[in-house]
């Protein structure tokens, strides 16, 4: 089977001129489109942020638009198997630019991605160039191959579309400090930075990037799962293992500990599952042979059994956990990025990727960030402790507060690349 050796392509645009460098094409094997991958897509993003900081830039601004635009001509390049410039680009971004530039690759690996247009200097002068703004869309092909796109917009003054901020009234009842005390924002950095009444325990920079991050019972520690399934715990967070079978290292996508804290769950990004300490396996997607990429691992609260969310939506029950509908079977087939269960865990809520909220069961809706007029990247959803609530993690840090759940920080500033959400309540 001929593959993908190594295909990158570069083209900066300033108001209409083109600037286009292309360097290796080689054949390339079958193809499916999947969806947008958020926790490389928050990685893509800290290493570019990094090497701007690095070279003495600000970072780039999130923004949900250009997102959307990156995201769509990656998942076209997936979908119709090729590598090649999206010559719309700056028809497609919002009104209001100065200048727009876009970066496409594929590799094996994110980080071969991004080590390849460093090492390009067309690619380069548009990760350090005079731009505020970035959007990226990172997927892979079904052999494993990671597509990138990054699309970089610097705003003209006074534009709309550079504001970080939004418009909107809080939705739903008043906010309550007993359902949520703080939270703890993980950064695809390893960065936890603390909010509330959450504890600064220590972060896990230096590691490969950062998928998860889960509070303990007591709100006194937490674990951080990075993306080849190490574990690290802080505070009263005790370690029970990492990676996969016999600890080497896996896809790792998400940990959720047992309701007793004595374990935790490994998520694989293939649906394999793997227990730790009181945990129990009660099954996985290879097992039932599901091909999903699953993306989020969800305990009952009883801890006998757990639901996988795929990133298409799609909910598999395994153990006590019972099925109570999913996106797709909505006749949606918009990407889902995280799932949260109820207290009586006869119901969840599913988190799209543009910060939209599906309710299932016995799950309530409190609001979403479209609802407010806002637009989100969504990453992660996070319960109030009585259920009365929920927040919702965009990946530019701005954390969105529905229902109970009181507002309680968050970063600053738009540069942040945010993976995970752990709201602690005691």
């Amino acid at each position: 089977m001929t593959r993908l050796v190594h295909l990158l392509l570069a083209v900066s645009v300033a108001a209409s001129t083109f600037t286009v460098g292309l360097v290796g094409l080689v054949g390339l094997s079958a193809t499916s489109a999947g969806a947008a991958e958020v926790g490389l897509e928050s990685q893509f993003v800290t290493f570019m942020n990094a090497r701007r900081t690095a070279a003495g830039q600000s970072p780039l601004a999130l923004n949900a638009a250009l997102f959307d635009v990156a995201r769509a001509w990656t998942d076209h390049l997936v979908a119709t198997n090729t590598l090649a410039d999206d010559a719309g680009v700056a028809s497609a971004v919002p009104a209001g630019w100065a200048r727009v530039g876009e970066n496409t690759g594929a590799g094996s690996s994110l980080s071969q991605v991004d080590d390849s247009f460093w090492q390009s200097p067309v690619h380069r002068s548009n990760i350090l160039g005079d731009y505020d703004a970035v959007g990226v869309g990172v997927d892979r092909r079904a052999d494993g191959t990671v597509f990138a796109t990054a699309v970089f917009v610097k705003w003209q003054p006074g534009t709309p579309a550079a504001s970080y901020s939004c418009p909107g009234a809080r939705s739903g009842a008043a906010p309550s400090i007993a359902t949520a005390t703080g939270y703890e924002l993980l950064g695809a950095g390893g960065v936890a930075a603390a909010f509330g009444n959450a504890p600064s325990l220590g972060s896990v920079g230096g590691r490969p990037g950062a998928a998860a991050i889960a509070a303990t019972r007591s709100g006194r520690g937490y674990w951080v799962l990075d993306s080849q399934g190490g574990v690290a715990a802080f505070g009263d967070a005790q370690y029970f293992g990492s990676g996969g079978t016999g600890g080497g290292a896996i896809d790792a996508v998400d940990l959720k500990p047992t309701p007793s804290g004595d374990g935790y769950w490994i998520l694989a990004r293939d649906g394999s599952v793997f227990a730790f300490g009181s945990a129990r396996s009660f099954g996985s997607l290879p097992a039932i042979h599901v091909g999903n990429e699953a993306i989020k691992l969800l305990p009952t609260p009883t801890g006998g059994g757990y639901w996988i969310l795929g990133s298409d939506g799609g909910v598999f029950s395994f153990g006590d956990a019972a099925f109570h509908g999913s996106v797709p079977g909505l006749g949606i087939h918009d990407p889902s990025v995280a799932v949260a269960a109820t207290p009586t865990g006869d119901g969840y809520w599913i988190l799209g990727a543009d910060g939209g909220i599906f309710s299932f069961g016995d799950a309530a809706f409190h609001g979403s960030v479209p609802g407010l007029g806002c637009r989100g990247i969504g990453v992660e959803l996070a319960p109030t402790r009585d259920g009365g609530g929920y927040y919702v993690l965009s990946m530019d840090g701005r954390v969105f507060a529905f229902g109970d759940a009181p507002a309680l920080g968050q970063p600053p500033t738009a540069g942040t690349a945010a993976v995970d959400l752990g709201v602690v309540a005691f």
